[in-house]
């Protein structure tokens, strides 16, 4: 069997360089990472090794382990078999992970074993290498009770040894220039937001005071949302809170809503096709995560035109400039929560205000166009 030759599907491709992409494959990663490098002229096709089939984009393809593979080495061990097998013969010019564990540790073994170029999107963060990944979302470090440092030390070993580092901010880049990388190879490169968010036509009336979309999942911290919305609810009666997404505690957080009487006034929406649309029937974006890389949602939601009300964490200030175009208060700071979103619920003019300033941040920031000229200045001069 030769698993580099499983089934693929090409959509457009063209004369120019070959990228061969593992990643665990969600609408987000597709749209706002791989999308713009899709756009460059000097990319010919983008191989993707991936658990499921992309949607259809132009220059892509998806590379499916087999399934028997996959239920013999495990998910990780059967997209690194078959990404050997494609670099090997079709020998791309750079091999591309998104997050380090497990597919940066792929990238650096398969690029080290083909002599191909390795570069690490490092989309959450620090968290994904401190205390060896023990915040992160993975599935296997996540599980981890406290932090080990060993296992850290092996993890900043790997990320030393791949020829570009790309991260969502200005932090992380911080973060790993002061672990000794040297800054050339750290690269700020940002969620790709679509152009057409700057165009959705706002209500003038939204259903929604409040929105977030988000993985229903410990790190996001919902049930401070919820512990807001209590307070807020007492003096906005007909407060309205929209929850878009999914996860594993969305029967918990459901339960807590209907305990503290909040099933009139927070809808749980689920996974949301059209976020465009809801966005634009809603005042405010809001995130109160213990931690980010640098939120896809928050970005698509401000250009949009909604100020945002989140915690300070990870590269949010790259984007939301307190009393400009949102707010930030610290993680777990339930009452600053408030506070901050009971200012902007209460002057609809300031509100109004930030939301035209939080479009522009994006427009000038993080566009797709934006992202793709700054993955052309790492691949169109390699």
């Amino acid at each position: 069997m030769n698993p580099g030759a499983q089934t693929k599907e090409a959509h457009g491709s063209s004369g120019g360089q070959r990228l061969l992409v593992t990643v665990t494959l969600n609408p987000n990663q597709l749209g706002a990472h791989i999308a713009p490098i899709a756009d460059l002229d000097e990319i010919g096709e983008i191989t993707l090794v991936a658990d499921l089939p992309a949607p259809p984009l132009d220059k892509l393809c998806t590379v499916v382990p087999p399934a028997r593979l996959t239920r013999v080495l495990g998910r990780a061990a059967a997209k690194l078999v078959v990404s050997f097998g494609i670099a090997a013969r079709e020998r791309p010019r750079w091999v591309l992970a998104y997050n380090l564990v497990p597919h940066g540790l792929n990238a650096l073994i398969v690029g080290a074993l083909t002599r191909r170029r390795v570069l690490i999107h490092l989309i959450g963060g620090p968290r994904e290498w401190v205390g060896g990944g023990w915040m992160s979302d993975n599935k296997v470090l996540g599980r981890l009770s406290r932090p080990i440092r060993p296992l850290e030390t092996v993890l900043v070993w790997a990320i030393r040894h791949a020829d570009i580092l790309a991260v969502m901010g200005t932090r992380a880049r911080r973060d790993l220039i002061a672990l000794g990388i040297s800054p050339e190879r750290v690269v700020v490169v940002p969620a790709g937001v679509d152009e057409a968010l700057f165009d959705v036509p706002r209500s003038s009336t939204p259903r929604y005071h409040l929105v977030t979309a988000s993985q229903l999942n410990p790190r996001k911290r919902l049930d401070d949302l919820l512990a807001a919305a209590v307070a807020l609810k007492g003096r906005y009666p007909g407060l309205k809170v929209a929850i878009a997404g999914v996860g594993p505690l969305d029967a918990e957080l459901r339960a807590e809503a209907e305990r503290l009487g909040l099933q009139d006034t927070v809808e749980f929406l689920g996974f949301v096709t059209d976020m465009r649309r809801l966005y634009a029937d809603s005042a405010i974006f809001v995130l109160p995560s213990r931690d980010e890389g640098l939120s896809i949602a928050i970005c698509e939601a401000m250009a949009t035109g909604l100020p945002v009300v989140a915690t300070d964490v990870g590269e949010v200030r790259d984007v939301v400039v307190p009393g400009e175009n949102g707010e930030l208060f610290a993680v777990g700071d339930v009452d600053a929560f408030v506070r901050a979103t009971d200012a902007l619920l209460g002057d609809e003019g300031r509100r109004a205000a930030m939301g035209r300033a939080a479009s522009d941040t994006i427009r000038s920031y993080c566009t797709r166009s934006r992202v793709a000229e700054i993955n052309r200045g790492l691949f169109g001069a390699s």
